[in-house]
């Protein structure tokens, strides 16, 4: 943060701030994962212990939360206080930026559950608003407030998405028979939950083994946000791909490759509109996954998704890459006949090992889905 002093206005807030908050949080949580660079921030106005008026940012990033809300509003903003997930932003671009907007539509107090980790507002617009007489109480509900930002915070502070992984598998922790046969190992209901997650990725990756094994399609299959199915990315070193597999006839797609590539299929896919992008390979001849979190980064995807095998998640654990697991774990066995959800990390120590922290589960009929985040 800059070099703002706001101790002062720490847990300044009370149970009823909390209470706003947290449906502040709610409405931010609709537009997770289709807000494309921007988090998805949420925002109420209440006046006399009434809501007035809520905004989520809209798909595509704009307008933000508290232009929404202060439109839906209107005159019932002058002497109102506001809630909002994240501080305000203000930097100019095209538009006036919402710390304006909040001064112009005479909000008495602005309730803010964390502060912009991005440096053009970090700290200003809580500066701006305490100098325009409007009081500010700042780390409501913060923890929950972090979650809907984190790919943010993840992509502006660190250069590269908040990766999470999700990994069906039995309950001795197999993924697949041996001979690759997944489906299904959970239950339908299970399944479902898959495509919320995907809902609220900026982009799913996986590798082309997985495509040619379970031909999946990896689109968000909830009534009415197919349209919102998240950008896949595809690893696959030599252009081994299917040709014929499902994933191909569906938008947003690109592949990275490498050097290795096969230049019959090269020109097959980009007459399909395939979009692929040539990266460096590791001394195994494998796509640079390091060089492939860079290019995401750079497309400026905030959150993403693996839906990929064992070889993949134990790359992206080699390199401390994936920052939570969620473990889909049914009650099927399959001892010696299966494939291990991670292949060999070379750990010698225990001490080396890769630690996760248990987070919060859920049961859906009989399957059990957990949580996990990394422990740096």
């Amino acid at each position: 943060m800059n070099n703002y002093n706001f101790v002062h206005l720490i847990s300044s807030y009370t149970d009823e701030d909390s209470r706003w908050m947290k449906v502040a949080i709610n409405y931010g949580l609709r537009n997770l994962g289709i807000t494309g660079k921007n988090p998805s921030v949420g925002c109420v106005i209440v006046k006399n212990n009434e809501l007035c008026g809520f905004g989520v940012t809209s798909p595509g990033g704009r307008p933000h939360a508290e232009e929404n809300a202060i439109k839906f509003a209107g005159e019932k903003s002058k002497g109102a206080v506001l809630y909002v997930t994240l501080e305000p932003c203000a930097h100019y671009e095209r538009f006036i930026p919402c710390m304006e907007k909040i001064v112009q539509a005479s909000i008495k107090r602005v309730v803010i559950a964390c502060l912009d980790p991005d440096k053009r507002t970090n700290g200003k617009a809580v500066k701006f608003l305490l100098e325009n007489n409007i009081s500010v109480s700042i780390g409501c509900e913060k923890v929950k407030a972090m979650e809907l930002i984190q790919g943010f915070e993840k992509r502006v502070n660190f250069k590269r998405p908040y990766i999470k992984s999700k990994i069906a598998s039995s309950l001795d922790s197999k993924i697949s028979l041996s001979n690759g046969k997944s489906k299904w190992i959970t239950g339908i209901n299970t399944r479902k939950l898959t495509h919320l997650y995907r809902l609220r990725s900026d982009g799913i990756l996986t590798g082309v083994n997985t495509v040619n094994e379970d031909n999946p399609t990896l689109n968000c299959r909830i009534n009415g946000l197919k349209k919102y199915s998240p950008h896949v990315f595809i690893l696959d070193s030599k252009l081994s791909i299917n040709i014929e597999s499902k994933i191909l006839n569906r938008k947003n797609i690109s592949i990275f490759t490498t050097v290795f590539l096969n230049k019959k299929k090269e020109k097959i896919l980009k007459n399909k509109g395939i979009n692929l992008t040539l990266v460096r390979h590791d001394k195994n001849n494998q796509v640079s996954l390091k060089e492939v979190i860079t290019k995401l980064y750079e497309q400026n995807i905030n959150n993403l998704f693996i839906e990929a095998g064992s070889e993949i998640n134990s790359s992206l654990l080699k390199e401390n890459l994936i920052d939570e697991i969620i473990l889909c774990r049914s009650g099927r066995i399959f001892g010696n006949d299966g494939r291990s959800i991670i292949n060999n990390l070379n750990i010698k120590e225990i001490k080396d090992s890769k630690n996760f922290y248990f987070k919060d589960s859920l049961i859906i009929d009989e399957d059990i889905i957990e949580s996990w985040e990394f422990k740096a």
